[in-house]
């Protein structure tokens, strides 16, 4: 269709020229009749031409324009011999100059017949595309330019790396010899290249000036024509990216590896070396060392310990010792990464030798990297610097001491080393890095491993909210730090202040020591959220004259004669005189009882104010010097000892209107004698006069100044604090309030992105900028139920349905109001049905059958409970409470059909186009960093992540034969399948708290953790393998057996379990062995009968019978294939294959028989293995019958049960040949229960019901000519409805005969005159779709190789 979404038809003739020569190439057309009539046309490189209908049948000739100047081929190129569909044949064509043989130019030619109807008769109709190729095509696949030449000729070139050329001169009918020099290699052992060479792969042997031999592969492929590929590549590039000179060598080896001079001892190489196990003797292992030229010459660098090339992640350490006394070894840590190379590449494999760590500095500050135990050595050469931006590698300058890494800011005056933190384990934290005045500066710090490397990622902080946070509420100063830092790392966090907070010492716990000043300290674990202890401080006080301060305010009284802040003091002794007030001056300080005694602070002994203090105890007390009060005297105050009977004057109360008063003594006031407030004045006890002259001054209460006496505390607040570890967001708070607070301590801070010390009060100010404030969403509560569940069904391009998903019994609540969202989600059953036609394992995946004994047996199948919290707005940044994600133990059988057409339906594979570029995985890598350590990117905060698999049972089931689109995507792919039945795959839960990260870290995450789970089970699936018999298996059944006898007395449990272990186990072996004998015999059909014979047998009666008729197959296969082989390679290959097809004959009359042997052996294991199969051990059918996906007009149709059904039924009838598709079944007769099936091929007419399967008469549609609806009325008038089927005259049988003496009309009877016209309607339809398919070209895309 063209733009306009019109439909362009093109009509040309059936006779292609496609041109795949670098070169255009004329084309000359003659006509055989008229001689001089010719016809010219030019066909680009890399285009294709139709040939004029007009032309034909003229004679081709060809030849390349442009650079080379010759005549047209030697000979034309002929097509008319090729008369059956997909025949071809190849030739060769030169083209000779003017000038004499010099400059011969040759190409290949393959001719082959197109899917067009075979020609009959005398004139054959053009249906073929003829091809021009190069005769020999050297392929590049070095990282360098090779310089090629074909010795005995003038043929020489260069390649560029990743470049092929085409040797247009080469005669590939005549031996090559072909020689190849290459950067440091320039010598070589020619290459023979014998005439009508084929597939395979040799070695060249190439040698350095030093006289060391590599070995390069030399793959050599027969395309169309004749033409040949040849790929020169290398087994391993070794590619040096840490940042060091390094040397290698096979092992056991005395000389380093060839292509490696004196240079590689002093830098690392750019470029990859090529590597090759020279010496066959040697193990095929490598080792490496540092280059001599990196350290001075007291060091020696060592050998490493042997390793393999092969595919996965290594790390070795790499010694440099010391020559002199003292001095320590030098010890490099060397990352390896093995993989196979991509695309065409895909047979070298690319060894990266990598820093096992790398620094990433993407901060806006220049760093300084070092070792904590190098922090303070004379020598900073351990110690590295990056500037912004930069990335360098790092290795620990003492491996023998603690791998701790400590980082600190050039850009920050007089920073310090912040603590030592890990670098090898994938994390994220936040770095605290302290200048002079130990003032915290925070650097984002995460670690991610990308192949062998950790690296790790230095980011600002500014924009994240801090990992912990102090909210101090109270009225006092609070000292806290890291518990077991250094005392130089303590900071105070001031009254009503909140300080952001990172820990010091990253590996230390996560504990918190706080302490107020003049009181106690308490540690509290940041992980453990709710109360802690209590902080308490003594609550001391003066007692002060009221008149000498101002009462709002605190501050000192305006009137200067009186502002002298006067207190109670005993400075010596035991009399109380009035002093100016000193700050902290224990003698000056008192406490109040709960008794109402006033104890003298500077006479008692200090004490832990957490705990009480018995009166009886407590120091000197305020007392009055006089055995008892004069109510008309005034007394002295002193100091006394507590006691019982001196209760009326130890007793004390300060009274509402700002007075101190013995409350037993109500008339008594203490005051100072005759009014004189100065310092060192008595403080006496005595009555207040009834009417104060009017000389006397009075405070703002009306009260005489002297009897004005208040309390003032030392420290503000009640004395007791109270502490809690709180979540806000991804920062924890730890939070300190007074306990007699009235301010809610239990509510958040308004912005959790803190970074610099700021005043909560400033955060309960309203808003200044008019906005509307902010209204609460209403509560919103969902339920969702569904009983049935829901099903999705996977259908790929080619209307074939993959999967069934069935979800069953699905329940939602979702709850949403100011504080969170909530959701809960559970899955009752689960089960994904394996769809495709004809495969081994209906089921792909079911939960696991569980004991009835199990705790775990009623619960879903999948649970899913999640808690969001709401975040700022301005916060790039979702957070989450909790993510639990329960799976109970399921089953998985993986199909390898399946599997691939499931990679192919997602396009999780990718063609050798999109892999040409060989730096892919560098760019795959620093993309994948920059995803998970971007600051721009979404990050999610998890205060707790569970997710549990609890148990999986693996199986895996391989095909003997895949399709070809198949078979290209697992070489794509290069996955490895071997067969197991029932592994127990035990996983650990996926468990992280209080993780802030990006998807794309988060899911890095859970892939290692269950990769490296899966690696570590590879013992239960190696003891599961078919080739083995399943041992496992064998061992877990005759456990269940045993089990059972001793809990419930169950002799025939065990004698069952026993027998369904002992014959599984036999008959895997036994189906392996003769799978891998079958192969011997090179048989595809031999192979694929086998196949489609097992792949119906379910129920043990099928499994025995498919033994026997395996038996069968085999013996009568071995009897005939010394006669059907070569006829077959005959017919195929000619002569040659005659040989060839007498070989395999001979080897299948052994074989065969044999590997029928072991099927039976196998079907009759199989037989008892499901006779004894034990009660828990159920088996899981499909939920319903994979669909029949083409209706009318090959749309897909909606789903129906019926015709599922019935396309169930067609395959048993036709021995479940999937290439006939179901087109329609109808029920012609009721009484006389007669059917009719049509599908794509064949019409059936039967009798009787499904079971009985009694076909009357089956019309291939080939055969029909018409189908009609015919009425016929009887004598009595009734009408009989007929269906009419008009075959087709046999031409061999016709003779002499009319084509209408041999015509065939069978007839059937159908129950009315509707439904003989429908099914005659349907017939024609089924008709007209089979002569359309048939006329339709299905071209035949050929790959090069």
């Amino acid at each position: 269709m063209d733009g306009s979404v019109r439909k362009v038809v093109t009509v040309r003739s059936a006779l292609v020229l496609v041109n795949t020569l670098e070169e255009q190439v004329e084309v000359r057309l003659e006509k055989p009749a008229v001689r001089y009539e010719a016809h010219s046309l030019k066909i680009d490189s890399g285009s294709s031409l139709a040939v004029p209908l007009s032309y034909v049948s003229a004679d081709i000739w060809v030849r390349p324009i442009g650079f080379w100047s010759v005549g047209f081929c030697n000979k034309p190129i002929h097509w008319r011999h090729l008369l059956r569909p997909g025949e071809s044949s190849d030739g060769i064509r030169s083209c000779t100059p003017d000038g004499g043989d010099v400059g011969i130019y040759r190409f290949c030619v393959s001719v082959k017949r197109e899917n067009y109807p075979a020609s009959m008769g005398k004139h054959v109709q053009p249906g073929h595309r003829i091809t021009f190729l190069p005769p020999v095509v050297l392929v590049n696949l070095l990282p360098y330019d090779i310089e090629y030449y074909l010795k005995a000729t003038e043929i020489t070139g260069k390649v560029k790396a990743g470049k092929q050329a085409a040797l247009f001169a080469a005669d590939v009918s005549q031996d090559l010899e072909l020689g190849v020099r290459i950067e440091s290699f320039a010598r070589c052992k020619e290459l023979l290249i014998a005439a009508g060479s084929t597939h395979y792969v040799v070695r060249m042997h190439l040698y350095d000036s030093a006289d060391r031999r590599m070995l390069l592969h030399v793959r050599i492929a027969s395309r169309r024509g004749g033409a040949l590929k040849v790929s020169i590549l290398a087994p391993y590039w070794l590619v040096n990216k840490a940042g060091l000179p390094l040397v290698f060598k096979q092992e056991n080896v005395h000389k380093e590896a060839a292509g490696q001079f004196e240079e590689h001892e002093f830098a690392r190489s750019v470029a990859p070396l090529l590597f090759s196990f020279a010496s066959s003797e040697a193990p095929s292992m490598c080792t490496m060392r540092i280059g001599r030229r990196q350290h001075s010459d007291g060091y020696l660098p060592n050998w490493c310990q042997p390793f393999p090339l092969e595919a996965g992640v290594g790390v070795r350490q790499l010694h440099v010792k010391s020559t002199n006394y003292g001095q320590p070894n030098w010890v490099y840590n060397i990352g390896i990464d093995v993989r196979a190379g991509r695309g065409r590449y895909r047979d070298t494999n690319i060894v990266t030798f990598a820093p096992r760590y790398q620094l990433d500095n993407r901060s806006r500050h220049k760093l300084q990297f070092a070792q904590r135990c190098t922090l303070y050595a004379e020598s900073s050469v351990s110690q590295l610097s990056a500037l912004p931006n930069s990335s360098l590698p790092f290795h620990w300058p003492r491996l023998d001491m603690d791998p701790l890494l400590c980082v600190r800011s050039c850009n920050i005056a007089g920073c310090l080393w912040s603590g030592g933190f890990r670098i090898d384990r994938l994390e994220s934290l936040h770095v605290n890095m302290r200048d002079e005045q130990r003032k915290s500066h925070f650097l984002r710090v995460e670690i991610v491993i990308q192949g062998p490397t950790f690296f790790v990622v230095f980011t600002d902080a500014s924009s994240m909210p801090p990992p912990f946070r102090i909210d101090n509420y109270s009225e006092v100063a609070i000292q806290f730090w890291q518990t077991k830092v250094d005392d130089r790392l303590r900071s105070w966090v001031s009254q009503q202040t909140s300080v952001p907070y990172a820990f010091d010492e990253p590996t230390l716990p996560p504990y918190l020591t706080c302490a107020v000043s003049g009181g106690t300290s308490a540690t509290y674990s940041m992980n453990s959220f709710g109360e802690g202890e209590l902080l308490c401080y003594e609550n001391l006080f003066y007692i002060a004259v009221s008149e000498t301060f101002t009462a709002e305010t605190g501050r000192p009284s305006t009137d200067h004669t009186l502002a002298m802040q006067l207190v109670l003091d005993v400075p010596q002794g035991i009399a109380v005189i009035l002093a100016c007030k000193q700050s902290g001056k224990r003698s000056q300080l008192w406490r109040m009882t709960g008794g109402g005694m006033l104890v003298h602070e500077g006479s008692s002994e200090p004490r832990d104010p957490r705990k009480l203090t018995d009166q009886s105890k407590a120091g000197l007390v305020l007392d009055i010097d006089a055995i008892a009060p004069q109510p008309d005297r005034y007394v002295q105050l002193i100091l006394k000892k507590h006691d019982e009977r001196r209760q009326r004057t130890q007793t004390w109360h300060f009274t509402e209107d700002g007075r101190l008063c013995c409350p037993q003594l109500p008339s008594l006031y203490v005051q100072v004698r005759s009014g004189c407030l100065r310092r060192g004045a008595d403080v006496l006890l005595g009555p207040a006069p009834p009417a104060p002259p009017h000389t006397c001054r009075l405070n703002s209460r009306g009260i005489p100044v002297e009897q004005g006496i208040s309390r003032q505390k030392l420290r503000p607040g009640s004395g007791a604090l109270s502490v809690k570890i709180l979540a806000d967001g991804p920062t924890r708070v730890l939070q300190i309030t007074d306990r007699n607070q009235k301010r809610a301590a239990s509510q958040p801070t308004c912005d959790w992105i803190l970074v610099d010390e700021h005043k909560l009060l400033e955060q309960d100010s309203p808003t200044t900028d008019g906005s509307a404030p902010y209204q609460p969403r209403q509560d919103l509560q969902v339920h969702v139920l569904l009983k049935h569940g829901v099903a999705v069904s996977l259908i790929n391009q080619f209307c074939e349905e993959l999967c069934f998903i069935s979800l069953g019994d699905i329940m939602c609540e979702y709850t949403a109001n100011v504080k969170a969202e909530t959701l809960n989600c559970s899955i009752r059953d689960i089960q994904v049905d394996n769809q495709l036609l004809g495969t081994q394992v209906p089921v792909m995946l079911h939960m696991t059958a569980a004991p009835r004994t199990d705790v775990h047996r009623s619960l879903p199948a999948l649970s899913v409970i999640v808690r969001r919290v709401p975040s700022q707005e301005r916060v790039n940044a979702d957070i989450y409470e909790y993510l639990i994600v329960d799976l109970r133990p399921m089953s998985l059988k993986l199909d390898e059909r399946l599997l691939w057409k499931l990679f192919q339906f997602f396009g999780m594979y990718q063609s050798d186009a999109e892999l040409i570029r060989m730096e892919e995985s560098d760019y795959d890598a620093q993309r994948a960093l920059t995803a998970a350590t971007s600051i721009a990117n979404k990050r999610y905060y998890f205060g707790m992540m569970r997710l549990d698999i609890r148990q999986l049972k693996l199986s895996v089931f391989t095909s003997g034969k895949l399709a070809p689109d198949l078979r290209a995507i697992k070489h794509l792919t290069g996955v490895p399948l071997i067969r197991f039945e029932d592994a127990d795959i035990e996983l650990d839960p996926f468990e992280r708290g209080h993780q802030f990260e990006t998807s794309q870290f988060l899911l890095d995450a859970v892939v290692k953790h269950y990769t490296e789970e899966l690696k570590s089970q590879a013992a239960n699936i190696l003891g599961s393998v078919d080739f083995l018999g399943n041992p496992l298996g064998l061992f877990n059944d005759i456990t269940e057996g045993i089990s059972g006898l001793i809990s419930e007395g169950k002799v025939g449990g065990l004698f069952k379990n026993v027998a369904h272990g002992v014959s599984n186990s036999t008959a895997k072996f036994t189906g392996s062995l003769s799978d891998t004998l079958g192969k011997v015999s090179m048989d595809d059909q031999h192979q694929a009968l086998r196949e489609n014979i097992r792949s119906h047998s379910g129920t043990s009666g099928e499994h025995l019978t498919a033994g026997l008729m395996g038996l069968g197959v085999g013996v009568f296969g071995g009897l005939t294939s010394v006669i059907t082989q070569p006829i077959q390679g005959a017919s195929r290959d000619g002569f040659e294959g005659l040989f060839t097809g007498l070989g395999k004959g001979i080897v299948g009359m052994v074989t065969k028989p044999a590997v029928g042997l072991l099927d039976m052996a196998s079907g009759a294991a199989h037989a008892v293995s499901r006779t004894s199969r034990s009660t828990s051990k159920y088996s899981y059918q499909r939920v319903r019958p994979p669909r029949s996906c083409v209706g009318p007009g090959s749309l897909l149709q909606c789903y129906s049960a019926g015709q599922a059904e019935d396309q169930q039924f067609l395959y048993s009838l036709n021995n479940n040949v999937y290439s006939e598709r179901l087109i329609a079944y109808e029920q012609i007769h009721s009484q006389r229960k007669t059917h009719c099936i049509i599908s794509s091929e064949k019409i059936y007419f039967l009798r009787g019901n499904r079971q009985n399967k009694d076909i009357v008469l089956v019309v291939h549609l080939s055969e029909l000519q018409r189908c009609q609806h015919l009425a016929v009325r009887a004598h009595n008038g009734e009408t009989t409805n007929y269906i009419v089927l008009t075959k087709k005259p046999d031409p061999q049988a016709l003779g002499s005969r009319s084509p209408q003496d041999l015509q065939q009309s069978p007839q059937v009877v159908c129950e009315s005159e509707m439904m003989a016209m429908k099914v005659a309607h349907k017939v024609n339809y089924a008709w007209n779709l089979y002569q359309e398919s048939i006329q339709t070209l299905v071209i035949d895309e050929e790959g090069e190789e």
